[in-house]
């Protein structure tokens, strides 16, 4: 053992003395001294650690006992949420004491997160009134409490106010990135909450962001995150397309109506900015007439025309904006949506053959992207200048390479589960219907679904990849599961309420589709099966994986397809395993792993549960359990 990796073998010992009935996970500790070990030789680590191992603290104790400065990026709230109020305060707690190890930590978000000062004082002065429609009461009576939880709230931040919020209310009382003039030319900048938070990150040794504003940061030119020693990216299976949104330019008819609206409150001249909105609308028709295009070689000319005239449109509202005096916060919103404007629409104007455009309809709205074909150009100054760990409990082969690092598939490092999933859990493979696409279909996967609801007692999340399929499992199966099993769908409430439901409810089963693949966790007898309706292959019709799809050429599907839907596939299933008492069924519906050549490779995220195409084993798999047959025992082995 090196000497980084018993400094922070050290530290973990400490730590699990902290915790109650602790227990000393090998993986986590494997962890620890890999970690350790890349940090002190200053490389980066690509670590697939399995679903138990205890990843947070396997790579926050080395950077710790490293002293090292950390950026820990994040794809879904709740680990964030976890770093934050579980794992952090412990090592707080655990390291305050000693010299060498205590630290600082801080999580930092995106600007239109936090409260806005600038903007209440606004609306507290009436420059804002607030004219809502007598529909919108409601959002009138929720501003007026945020101005009152303004005067008390240290954070200013959206998560941690007291009652709920709706978007409409909190818009109102937020600013984006694109409009904030900054600190330095706002009234405010000096008690500005978003300021506020850089600057106790600034001072951290730890700061916790999401993946968008670790992208964002690196597309400004680090210009808000501290410089950092160590990055780690957590669920970085997800990387590569938060940094390829967060990369990519989006023009829509809104886009130009909100500068247009931006120079009109700032100048007493009306006719630009007016011919700016009109030029907004004909860019609504222009882009409605290429809906699902993407753009091979260069855009269509009505399409370049219209960004043309509205880039001269805006930079003459540049040009009389300028010549205003800069003392209002009107003439400074303007001023930064005109150049934002500008910079975008001239960015796609010039954008080359490393970027693919592409025209899509969100909402009932055209829009225009320009997206980067490959991100690892906008990660490489990462690989330059930090150390970077790389972890997930599933790494999609070929994922290194994609994102710019050196590491192959073979460099990456396995730390396995600590679950006993060859005796707790079993892969129920349907081979006998029928494939998608084919006739009856339907009818014999809600037959099917039902089936195993009835072997499991309910406890199951039903998984789609369509909410074509399910909408249509929900009207046929709903009211027919029998007994004292409730059936809650997608866009029955929302997210948080719909998974209290179901956990408190054990022989409840809830309906969901891919936004439900990964964050969902639900240890214990509330969740025994997991239903996959068939294997997620991405969308054929991805304008920028049709590209990417193009530029692989004849290994596209191999390259391209199969990581995403093993990576989809082998997240879906690991909602099933979360402690190890834990026991269940992960059913996928999908004959096409019964004939198909690329099931090992579709299958590689889950290769470590028994497998079986038989109804029989998966009813004698509950009955041992004593579930099923309309009773709720708990597992015998337990």
């Amino acid at each position: 053992m090196t000497p980084a990796a018993k400094k922070a073998s050290a530290l973990l010992e400490r730590v699990l003395a902290r915790l109650d009935r602790a227990e000393q996970r090998d993986g986590q500790a494997e962890m620890v001294g890999h970690v350790a070990d890349a940090i002190s030789a200053r490389e980066h680590l690509v670590i697939q650690a399995g679903t138990g191992t205890g990843k947070t603290l396997g790579y926050l104790i080395p950077v710790l006992a490293a002293g090292q400065t950390a950026v820990v990026a994040t794809y879904t709230k709740a680990l964030q949420d976890q770093l934050a109020s579980v794992d952090l305060p412990l090592l707080h707690e655990v390291c305050a004491n000693d010299p060498e190890l205590a630290f600082e930590w801080a999580v930092l978000k995106g600007r239109n997160n936090y409260l806005c000062r600038q903007r209440l004082a606004e609306i507290e002065t009436g420059q804002d009134q607030l004219d809502l429609e007598p529909s919108a009461k409601n959002v009138k009576r929720e501003v007026k409490q945020l101005l009152e939880w303004s005067a008390t709230t240290h954070s200013g931040d959206l998560s941690d106010v007291p009652f709920p919020v709706s978007d409409s209310a909190w818009h109102k009382v937020s600013i984006s990135s694109e409009e904030c003039p900054g600190a330095a030319k706002c009234q405010f900048g000096e008690s500005c909450f978003t300021e506020s938070a850089r600057n106790r990150a600034a001072e951290s040794n730890v700061i916790v962001v999401n993946f968008s504003l670790y992208g964002l940061d690196l597309q400004q030119h680090r210009e808000f995150l501290p410089e950092h020693d160590v990055v780690v990216f957590d669920e970085v299976h997800e990387l590569e397309d938060v940094i390829s949104d967060t990369a990519s330019i989006v023009l829509s008819p809104r886009t130009l109506a909100n500068v247009a609206e931006s120079a009109r409150k700032a100048l007493t001249t009306q006719k630009v900015a007016n011919a700016l909105a009109k030029t907004a609308t004909e860019f609504d028709e222009v882009l409605s007439r290429h809906i699902g295009v993407r753009f091979r070689e260069q855009m269509a000319s009505d399409i370049t025309d219209a960004l043309t005239t509205a880039l001269a449109q805006i930079e003459l509202l540049i040009d009389q904006v300028s010549q205003k005096p800069a003392d209002s916060p009107e003439i400074l919103r303007a001023t930064s949506s005109l150049n934002r404007a500008k910079h975008d629409i001239e960015s796609v104007l010039a954008s080359g053959s490393d970027m693919v455009s592409f025209v899509t309809e969100q909402r009932g709205s055209p829009r225009l992207t320009a997206a980067p074909l490959r991100v690892s150009g906008v990660l490489a100054p990462v690989w330059g200048d930090n150390v970077a760990i790389l972890t997930s409990a599933t790494i999609p082969p070929g994922l290194p390479q994609r994102l710019g690092l050196a590491q192959s598939d073979d460099d990456v490092v396995h730390v396995p589960s600590p679950f006993d999933y060859a005796r707790r859990s079993l892969l129920y493979l349907a081979g006998d219907l029928p494939a998608p696409n084919e006739s009856g279909r339907s009818d014999a996967v809600n037959l099917r679904i039902r089936e195993l609801i009835a072997m499991a007692n309910g406890s199951a999340l039903v998984l789609f990849t369509s909410w074509t399929a399910l909408n249509d499992a929900v009207s046929a199966l709903r009211g027919n599961l029998g007994s004292g099993i409730t059936l809650y769908a997608q866009d029955d409430m929302p997210k948080k309420l719909l998974l209290e439901r179901f956990r408190s409810e054990k022989s409840s089963c809830l309906f969901a589709t891919r936004g439900y693949f990964q964050g969902v966790d639900v240890p214990g007898d509330a969740l025994r099966l997991v239903i996959i309706d068939k294997v997620p292959f991405p969308a054929l019709q991805d304008p920028l994986l049709d590209a990417r799809r193009e530029q692989a050429g004849k290994d596209s599907f191999l390259r391209i397809d199969i990581p995403i839907a093993a990576a989809s596939l082998a997240q879906a299933a690991g909602r099933l395993i979360r402690t190890a008492t834990d026991h269940g069924v992960v059913a996928i519906l999908d004959p096409r792993l019964s004939t198909k050549r690329y099931k090992p490779l579709v299958l590689h995220g889950v290769a470590h549960m028994p497998e079986t195409t038989s109804l029989q084993e998966v009813e004698e798999f509950f009955i041992k359990r004593q579930v099923g047959n309309g009773t709720r025992g708990r597992d015998s082995s337990r």
